[in-house]
């Protein structure tokens, strides 16, 4: 789920966050994409803080390549509106 979003930060929730072993493959996956400039993950909430350049990065493209591997995890994001 998307707790809260401006442009280059999004900040998103999984309850399967909280599972250490997922949130390091997590934080692994998308530390590794070019155009993210930081990831911070809290396993304790299942919090996790993503902030980009939008230049590099745009959000559309962000969105749909973090959910392609969120999925990937089984964690489904639900899109609102930008």
């Amino acid at each position: 789920m998307i707790v809260s979003y401006s442009p280059g930060r999004i900040r998103l929730r999984f309850k399967e966050l909280k599972n250490v072993k997922t949130a390091e493959l997590v934080l692994r996956r998308l530390g590794g994409t070019p155009g993210i400039t930081s990831v911070e993950l809290k396993p304790l909430t299942g919090s996790l803080l993503i902030e980009f350049d939008i230049t590099a990065l745009p959000p559309e493209e962000l969105i749909a390549s973090g959910k392609r591997e969120l999925e990937k995890f089984g964690l489904h994001l639900e899109l609102p509106p930008l």
